[in-house]
């Protein structure tokens, strides 16, 4: 009995102890999945922080560069102001010359006349009037003389009041240019503390955006290696379209020449076959005639080559003179080539082009007549087009609202499309403008103006 009782007291422990280990296991299973959700929404959570991160110092690269641009056009402000002043100072200088020479002129010529109206009065001095100075005369002769000698008095008197009066002129209008010239100088003056204000300003946004990515180091790597990533991407999808383009040029052109070939053997065989009839048609005794020579049939398609050569011709020699590719306010914010960042030590950019920023709702516009050779999309820069000018090619990325197709004809200054708001860049409008001879870069600046 004693037996069966702690059997089954043994029994009941065992199946107490399983029980609660059962329980155990299912609070175990439970946690770790709380854990997985957790550590799930952990990751999620820095996912999209790190993506703010980027977002917001991608916006504070840009702002920099925007600043960047400010500065170089205020300093080229200040520059140009200064060298307006240097000529008014200049300018002020001969005026204030040519016052004193007048000054000296002016007062000689009124002493000359006061010293000469004196001599007269003293020469007529017991006569009561001119008439009674010729009365009193002694002979005819002498009466004639004075009679002249008073009209050419009068008549110097009128010339040197005239000449008073022109040189008084002349010193009064040297004196207002003199005042406006003085004017024109605090105008400069005042303009040239004004930029040298924002400039100081504007330095002093850019030390605060600086420091801020200086504290963003991660962000800022990571934003730069994208870009870099998207630049890069951009340059080859580009080199494959000039490179096919090439090709299908080159298929085209062997095509053309294999069709003049055809023509020219077509024309020689009627040529043959007229003179074979013509032979036929002639008398034994006829004497056989040489049938001219063939004219050169290709001359035509070489003249029209070369009037296609022509034309990218134009391109070349309006280097510097070319459209703008935005109309209205702009600002370049990254200039083309390979440069160290002004304020970011070891940050090396390297740019296909030039980055232009205009007010939001720009549209871009074609610089030269040519023709769309491409539009696609690549990531970082919405819409491009590609556009070809003979052997020079212009593209237009970062675009959107696209007007034209691949295949059009366009005029110089016809609009493209819209450049594109970036919302996650503070609204900002920045087009990508590259231009290339085929495949080799060049600078933009040096083309357009």
């Amino acid at each position: 009995m004693l037996r069966h009782l702690m059997i089954f007291m043994l029994a009941l422990l065992l199946a107490g102890g399983d029980a609660s280990a059962a329980r155990k296991k299912q609070r175990n299973m439970s946690s770790v999945k709380k854990e997985q959700k957790a550590t799930q929404r952990a990751i999620k959570l820095t996912a999209e922080q790190i993506e703010a991160n980027a977002k917001k110092t991608g916006r504070t690269l840009s702002a920099l560069n925007a600043l960047n641009a400010e500065i170089t056009q205020h300093n080229r402000s200040i520059t140009e102001i200064s060298v307006q002043i240097d000529s008014i100072d200049a300018s002020i200088a001969v005026i204030s010359d040519s016052i004193r020479i007048l000054d000296e002129r002016l007062e000689m010529m009124r002493a000359s006349y006061a010293n000469s109206i004196k001599s007269m009065h003293k020469a007529n001095s017991g006569s009561m009037s001119a008439l009674a100075f010729i009365f009193a005369s002694d002979s005819f002769t002498q009466a004639y003389r004075r009679v002249r000698y008073l009209r050419e008095f009068s008549a110097w008197k009128d010339k040197k009041s005239a000449d008073i009066k022109e040189a008084q002129a002349q010193l009064d209008g040297q004196r207002k240019q003199y005042s406006a010239l003085q004017a024109d100088k605090s105008a400069a003056m005042a303009k040239m503390t004004s930029a040298k204000a924002d400039l100081e300003k504007k330095q002093k946004e850019t030390s605060v955006l600086v420091a801020q990515l200086k504290k963003e180091g991660a962000s800022l790597k990571k934003v730069l290696k994208e870009k870099e990533a998207q630049a890069r991407a951009l340059d080859a999808e580009l080199d494959r379209l000039i490179a096919e383009e090439q090709r299908r040029q080159e298929a085209e052109r062997r095509k053309a020449e294999e069709e003049r070939r055809r023509q020219q053997e077509k024309q020689l065989a009627q040529e043959k076959s007229k003179k074979d009839k013509a032979k036929e048609s002639e008398t034994k005794s006829s004497t056989a005639k040489t049938a001219p020579k063939p004219k050169a049939s290709p001359a035509a398609n070489y003249a029209t080559a070369e009037a296609d050569r022509k034309l990218t011709g134009s391109f070349e020699s309006n280097k510097g003179r070319l459209l703008f590719p935005v109309s209205g306010k702009y600002k370049i914010v990254r200039p083309f080539g390979r440069h160290k960042h002004p304020d970011l030590p070891h940050v090396v950019t390297d740019n296909s082009g030039i980055d232009i920023e205009v007010p939001a709702g720009g549209n871009a516009r074609v610089v030269f007549g040519g023709t769309v050779s491409a539009i696609f999309r690549q990531p970082g820069f919405n819409t491009i087009v590609m556009v070809r000018h003979g052997s020079y090619l212009t593209i237009y990325a970062n675009l959107t609202d696209i007007l034209v197709k691949k295949g059009d004809a366009l005029k110089q200054g016809q609009t493209i499309g819209r450049i594109y708001s970036d919302p996650d860049d503070d609204n900002r409008s920045i087009l990508h403008f590259e231009l290339r001879k085929e495949t080799q870069k060049l600078n933009p600046s040096a083309w357009v103006r």
